[in-house]
């Protein structure tokens, strides 16, 4: 895709209009995770921090004190928690505290980046790209600033997300849409514009990138081409966010072509409906590194598990 081979190109010629650099990878690697307990998902949270908390605290995620309870586990928070909702800073805060206690713990916080950070570190002075983030921000007196400037701590944790992680043969990312052409160049790409802070590069804001792509799972050519590259890259699976009513499964966890693609947005923000959401769990990932099957389960903010459903 055209996006790639000119991501670089982009990056050094956006440069003189982009944030400063922050350290951040492009992508994160977890070749083992038979390390961790268990892998979390969760995305599209969109400022909706109560229903956040219900979720956290039924999933063993969080104990009552709002600290840390799930040990060695790893949480993979799929972008968009931010905007839509009203409580985007308080949902950072708790990004940003629980990262450094399951450090502590032995486990792992990993947040990547969503359409609307990206959009709004894009154009961090248009408030349309952002309006309830933006309104959240005034109302609490919070500069603009404070969100893009990598010597603050809101900065500085925007600025560090990668565009996505491979954990063992399974792909997270926003949106779903893999491009390719192979791991070696996507990674390149993602570290080239991030590490130059191009928000606005393709590779991150074409209608059919990484984080933007919707609908193209409707398409089975599309959905066989993407596992194609996946299986190429050596990988198998695909964890999604985005689009709430995606897979022909509105506002919960779902999956196509025997669950190889799931799609995990359940529907938090305000404009789908303020659903309370769901998080995804891989209950024994050392499969994630050697089976094309694993188990995984939807949890609710009650904490029972159920079986994924599938197309």
């Amino acid at each position: 895709m055209r996006r790639l081979a000119c991501a670089a190109a982009f990056a050094a010629l956006l440069f003189g209009a982009t944030l400063a650099r922050a350290a951040n990878p492009g992508v994160v690697e977890i070749a083992d995770p038979s390390a961790y307990s268990q892998v979390l998902a969760i995305s599209d949270v969109h400022g909706m921090r109560p229903a956040l908390d219900v979720l956290l605290t039924g999933a063993g995620v969080v104990g009552s004190d709002g600290r840390w309870a799930a040990g060695n586990t790893l949480l993979i928070v799929v972008g968009d928690s931010i905007d839509k909702g009203p409580q985007s800073l308080e949902v950072l805060d708790a990004w940003m505290a629980l990262a450094p206690q399951a450090a502590a713990a032995g486990g792992r916080v990993v947040h990547l980046l969503g359409n609307h950070e990206a959009e709004f570190l894009s154009a961090p002075n248009d408030s349309r790209k952002a309006a309830e983030l933006y309104a959240e921000l005034q109302a609490k007196g919070v500069p603009v600033s404070d969100l893009t400037d990598p010597a603050k701590p809101y900065g500085k944790f925007l600025l560090s997300e990668p565009l996505a992680a491979r954990v063992g043969r399974w792909l997270f990312c926003h949106a779903g849409l893999y491009p390719g052409p192979s791991w070696g160049d996507f990674k390149a790409a993602a570290a080239a514009a991030l590490g130059a802070g191009s928000y606005g590069d393709p590779l991150l804001s074409d209608s059919d990138s990484i984080l933007e792509a919707k609908d193209w799972w409707k398409d089975p050519a599309a959905r066989a081409s993407l596992e194609s590259r996946l299986s190429v890259d050596g990988m198998y699976g695909l964890v999604q966010g985005h689009q709430p009513k995606a897979y022909g499964f509105p506002n919960q966890i779902g999956a196509l072509d025997g669950r190889r693609l799931v799609k995990i947005d359940g529907g938090m923000a305000p404009e789908a409906g303020a659903h309370a959401g769901a998080i995804l769990r891989f209950s024994h990932p050392a499969q994630m590194k050697t089976a094309a099957a694993v188990d995984m389960e939807s949890v609710g903010p009650d904490g029972a598990a159920s079986p994924i459903p599938a197309r």
